[in-house]
């Protein structure tokens, strides 16, 4: 628990706009900035996004950052 806890403090989070257009049934996930955040600033944009919020269809949620290293990449020439 406690290595977890330790853990978390590190890790960073975007800030996504979930947007349903229920006419065609679809969602489109917006990062709502290109930063980066800890969890208690990501949360309190979060929250000041809710609030703000007067569309039904939208609502936030955070994503934690995943980087992953594949490797060099190969350009077909």
């Amino acid at each position: 628990m406690f290595g977890r806890k330790a853990n978390s403090m590190n890790e960073l989070y975007f800030v996504i706009r979930v947007w349903k257009f229920p006419h065609n049934n679809t969602t489109q996930y917006n990062i709502v900035s290109d930063k980066a955040y800890d969890m208690s600033k990501a949360m309190n944009i979060k929250i000041a996004q809710d609030i703000m919020n007067t569309n039904e269809n939208i609502s936030y949620q955070l994503q934690r950052v995943n980087l992953v290293d594949v490797g060099k990449s190969k350009i077909a020439s």
